[in-house]
């Protein structure tokens, strides 16, 4: 079967996500340090708006994957080049990246440097996504990984089941939610795939009817009618309600300690998260046409492209800046100082990881497929990695 048109517009996407999860880490001391000041309110809706990215990069990932994927035939050939190229291009990344970050809290905390100790340290750590904080991200989508070909047999041989995703995955998301609070009480929750059911089978089904659907969700002028206005203006205030209710929460429980269900939550996070990548197509459709002619969008696309390797990388930078609290000087000096962290998180990190990419043919150990995409893309790459031309994004 024919392979279906590629879309570029995918890497905005995840441009925009990465900005998000710089967004979030570097806020996360200022949520704690800045509770006086009076743009702290500023600061708790960048810290909590922006948590997008992780539920983003999911959705995208089985959006591609089912795109990609599921009009192909299903062969066992395809299946180990499927997971080859998963174990060359995130397990080997996540392995590397596990043992730097390991070591740096291991030196951070004085331990003796014993590899008895070291290593069963390591290892569980690295079974749990833990060795550092936004590593489980990596952990979660190998889980899902693992899961994909199941459910790929499971929708092409129930068609039913591929129709009804959004419904299926949001049931066994939280009908683990309500078991674990119940009798399971698995610790960190958001570690396991479970917990992100609703945007992986929505991407799934995004990705399976794309074609059917993309002139309902692509804010385009042959796609207007008075229905498909009227469905954009609900996604977009949905989306808002939404993600300006998940952010005063948050503000209420910092601020005056107000106490909310679980439920709530649950709830208000599994609307935003499901909404925004939706959201972020529409955006990303709409100025996609502009990437070769637009600088900044063609940054934004180029910032897609890397952005596997920025999300590894990032915490780096921040560990190193955050060496260097301000010991006094104005609110104003703090903001800047702040606002410094997540412009080097994400200008130190954009740069380190394009030279490195661009200047090796080992960087495929460190970023997965980034060195091969920006290949395609560019054509300016010297690694010597191919990427298939159906396989997603390693940070998808």
């Amino acid at each position: 079967m024919e392979r279906r048109a590629k879309l570029n517009e995918i890497d905005i996407v995840r441009g925009l996500a990465i900005l998000g999860v710089l967004m979030v880490h570097s806020t996360s001391f200022a949520t704690l340090d800045m509770k006086g000041a009076s743009l702290y309110g500023v600061y708790n809706f960048l810290n909590i708006f922006f948590k997008i990215g992780t539920t983003s990069f999911i959705l995208l990932s089985s959006f591609v994957l089912f795109y990609n994927y599921y009009p192909q035939p299903l062969t066992v050939q395809r299946f180990k080049k499927f997971y080859r190229n998963r174990l060359t291009y995130i397990v080997i990344p996540y392995i590397l990246f596990s043992a730097l970050y390991f070591v740096i809290r291991w030196y951070q905390n004085g331990f003796a440097w014993d590899i008895s100790q070291m290593w069963p340290s390591f290892w569980s750590k690295l079974m749990k996504g833990q060795a550092y904080t936004h590593l489980y991200f990596v952990f979660i989508s190998i889980q899902l990984y693992l899961l994909f070909p199941i459910l790929l047999y499971l929708m092409k041989r129930f068609k039913w089941l591929a129709a009804s995703a959004v419904i299926v995955g949001v049931a066994l998301q939280w009908a683990f939610f309500l078991y674990n609070r119940e009798y399971w009480q698995v610790q960190n929750r958001g570690s396991w795939s479970p917990s992100y059911f609703g945007q992986y089978f929505l991407g799934a089904w995004l990705g399976i009817y794309f074609d059917r659907i993309k002139s309902w969700l692509i804010i385009a002028k042959e796609n207007v009618t008075k229905s498909k206005v009227a469905v954009w203006i609900c996604l977009w205030a949905a989306w808002l309600a939404a993600g300006i209710s998940y952010v005063t929460i948050y503000y209420n429980v910092r601020v005056y300690k107000t106490v909310y269900s679980n439920a709530l939550y649950d709830g208000l996070w599994d609307i935003y998260t499901m909404l925004t990548p939706l959201v972020l197509l529409q955006i990303a459709f709409l100025i996609g046409g502009r990437m070769n002619s637009s600088f900044w969008v063609g940054k934004l696309r180029h910032l897609g492209i890397v952005s596997f390797g920025v999300y590894l990388f990032h915490p780096l930078v921040l560990l190193v800046y955050r060496k260097f609290p301000l010991d006094g000087g104005g609110t104003l000096i703090h903001h800047a100082w702040y606002a410094g962290g997540y412009v080097s998180a994400l200008v130190i990190s954009w740069i380190v990881v394009t030279v490195i990419c661009k200047m090796t043919s080992w960087s495929w150990l460190l970023f997965g497929s980034v060195p091969a995409q920006l290949k395609s893309a560019y054509g300016t790459p010297k690694s010597n990695v191919e990427a298939p031309s159906n396989k997603p994004s390693a940070s998808a």
